[in-house]
């Protein structure tokens, strides 16, 4: 959910065990996903396609990708 302050993004974040995690992340509207993934907070929050939220501590991250279009596969 977009508003005047933050926007959604989609993503796809690896995990070190292989896995990726497809969902939105809520950010500031003038944000960057790099700005996100260096800012001191050490949590992510990631709502998954079924509306699960995912906690998930910064330095498990594998890597990040932002989508520029929704592509669920």
């Amino acid at each position: 959910m977009d508003t005047l302050t933050r926007r959604t993004i989609h993503v796809i974040i690896q995990i070190p065990d292989g896995n990726l995690l497809k969902g939105t992340l809520l950010i500031e509207r003038n944000s960057r996903l790099s700005d996100v993934l260096n800012n001191a907070k050490d949590f992510i929050v990631l709502m998954d396609y079924e509306d699960k939220a995912h906690i998930i501590n910064k330095r498990h991250i594998v890597q990040a990708i932002e989508l520029e279009e929704l592509k669920i596969n």
